[in-house]
């Protein structure tokens, strides 16, 4: 005899088998490099201690990141730790909830956080900028040539200093403020102290070390004191601090130069140049190589030829003459093409500008 609810039962049963198998095979579907379960990469981002705001690394890098979510549809999220202690946690949290393509650690100052939780999390893609990483198989490391990043706004600063321009004085002097005393940023005050006595070998340039990337204060004094002395232009490597220089340039009726992300637009009327930096561009390309299946761990070292150092004028309200504009671009060139081969040690600047000095 035809039983009605029978049939209905084994129709329920046949339709609960088919939902069980295809969850059963979803989830054993292989994960694609680059892929999230959803089909778009997860990225996940350690900001320094100076976190998000500070109109420079950090806001450079979710910049990136933001170009990535609108042109590669990633999903991403980030920290913001509030001391070193807490890199190697937040760096950690991520790689343990398997969540992420890649994990990016920002800034030199995570390398040893990022050594360890590397070596923990071994199937995890890492990206760190700012340091070597000694090739962990893992790890792709990005650190930029900081001598060529700064070598052309030293040009401009021996330029400016002995011009004639409205905010120059007869001192001859120029200064250079690092956030903190490292390796990476000491090849910048070499870059900047060669690229000054390339155009004038006769300048005097002074150094000041604030001690941290979040103190303006602090950089304010020591800017301060520099312009006291007769600097006309000072180049800051201090993160969030150097906002401190563009004040003291501001008070003193002097001129700053920015870094990293343009700056020249904070205080158009003194920040006369930027030595650019496009941690943005760096980390929009590596993902965007995670994505087409040709990211690789490693060591690396990018710079002017590869677009990811520079320097900028624009916005400023400063007016460079073009002749000098057009000797700026043709060292420019000469960089690219390796006839002019830079200093990256501080110690070796003195030897080479004597032996290198621009002949126009």
């Amino acid at each position: 005899m035809f039983n009605k609810k029978r049939v209905k039962f084994f129709v329920m049963l046949v339709v609960i088998g088919s939902l069980m198998f295809s969850l059963i095979g979803c989830g054993n579907q292989e994960q694609q490099p680059g892929q999230s379960s959803e089909e778009s990469a997860r990225v996940a981002l350690v900001f320094t201690t100076a976190g998000r705001g500070d109109k420079n690394f950090n806001d450079m890098a979710y910049d990136g990141l933001a170009k990535a979510k609108e042109e590669l549809g990633i999903e991403f999220h980030y920290g913001e730790p509030q001391s070193q202690g807490d890199y190697e946690s937040q760096l950690s949290n991520f790689a343990e909830s398997g969540e992420y393509d890649l994990i990016i650690a920002l800034g030199f100052d995570q390398k040893d956080a990022l050594e360890v939780v590397a070596q923990d999390f071994p199937e995890q893609n890492f990206l760190i900028i700012d340091t070597d990483m000694g090739d962990m198989p893992n790890v792709s490391a990005i650190s930029t040539r900081w001598e060529e990043q700064t070598f052309l706004s030293g040009v401009i600063a021996g330029y400016l200093t002995q011009s004639d321009e409205s905010l120059s004085t007869e001192e001859n002097i120029v200064g250079v403020v690092l956030g903190v005393d490292a390796p990476f940023l000491r090849a910048g005050v070499a870059g900047f102290m060669a690229g000054a006595k390339y155009i004038n070998p006769s300048v005097e340039i002074l150094q000041g070390v604030v001690g941290a990337f979040n103190d303006p204060g602090t950089a304010q004094e020591i800017a301060l004191s520099m312009y006291g002395r007769g600097a006309d232009v000072i180049q800051h490597i201090a993160g969030a601090s150097g906002l401190g220089v563009f004040e003291a340039a501001s008070n003193e009726n002097r001129y700053a130069i920015g870094v990293g992300a343009n700056q020249n637009y904070i205080n158009p009327d003194v920040v006369v140049a930027t030595s650019i930096r496009n941690v943005h561009e760096i980390i929009y390309q590596e993902i965007e190589s995670l994505i087409n299946g040709d990211w690789t761990p490693g060591d690396k070292n990018w710079g002017i030829a590869e677009n990811a150092v520079g320097y900028s004028v624009e916005q400023s309200n400063i007016s460079l003459p073009q002749d000098f504009l057009e000797i700026l671009e043709a060292i420019r060139t000469n960089i690219v093409s390796g006839e002019l081969v830079l200093p990256n040690a501080i110690e070796d600047v003195e030897e080479w500008a004597q032996n290198n000095k621009y002949i126009q």
